[in-house]
């Protein structure tokens, strides 16, 4: 082989190793980008999260600083939370008379209690009525209830003309203190004893109303009393 061979044949082998040596700076450019861009990427990411939590953690501040500032003006206001029921002011004075005009009636008020059966027993002088005394004091929320006799096996009394009463008619309530509690009769109806509508008549009212309650007819002879209950609704002018 002559010089000139030599040379021609060793130009190969020196591109091949150029062409090697850029193949591998050209694999080892491209893993470091990889590298670099999987860096990045999760560089990114924990920057998001921590943005995040940057925001949620300003809103939990933002969040108790309004309720703190709620909370003193309602303090301030005399405000309460709604869930919570206000405090129920009831009056210490009690019922002693109570006048109908419209039928004639001025009479004494009993205090009535129920029985074991929970029935209300009726006042024990025929000229009396009587009020529910565990019950709604009149002029309070809440449906007041007094109760009197129809009549007795010898005398009409004091309620015997209650189903005479219309809507309209005044009903007055005089208190121990002096003060006098009007309403206004908006309703009556008579009811079976058997099936007394005891919600109806003692369930709560968003105002001030009264129940005015006596016997009615039929009169029932084997027991020797009225079968039904006159009830007569009335509201505090």
């Amino acid at each position: 082989m002559t010089q000139a061979d030599g040379a021609a044949a060793g130009r190969p082998r020196s591109s091949r190793r150029v062409r090697l040596v850029r193949l591998l700076v050209a694999a080892a450019v491209v893993a470091d980008a990889a590298v670099l861009g999987g860096s990045a990427a999760v560089l990114a990411a924990q920057a998001q999260a921590a943005h995040a939590a940057q925001v949620a953690a300003a809103e939990r501040r933002a969040a108790l600083h309004l309720a703190a500032v709620k909370t003193a003006r309602g303090a301030a206001d005399g405000l309460q939370d709604p869930s919570t029921p206000a405090p129920v002011q009831r009056s210490t004075a009690k019922p002693v008379r109570i006048l109908i005009p419209a039928i004639s009636v001025d009479a004494n008020l009993q205090r009535l209690h129920r029985d074991a059966k929970g029935v209300l027993q009726p006042p024990d002088v025929w000229a009396d009525a009587g009020w529910y005394a565990e019950g709604v004091v009149p002029g309070d929320t809440g449906p007041a209830v007094i109760a009197g006799h129809l009549d007795t096996t010898k005398r009409a009394a004091v309620f015997v003309a209650l189903r005479q009463l219309r809507p309209g008619d005044v009903v007055q309530v005089r208190m121990s203190d002096q003060r006098t509690v009007t309403f206004r009769v908006t309703s009556s109806k008579v009811v079976q004893k058997a099936l007394f509508p005891t919600t109806e008549v003692y369930g709560p009212t968003p105002d001030a109303e009264l129940r005015l309650i006596t016997c009615s007819q039929p009169f029932d002879e084997v027991h020797g009393v009225y079968a039904d209950n006159l009830v007569v609704f009335a509201t505090k002018v």
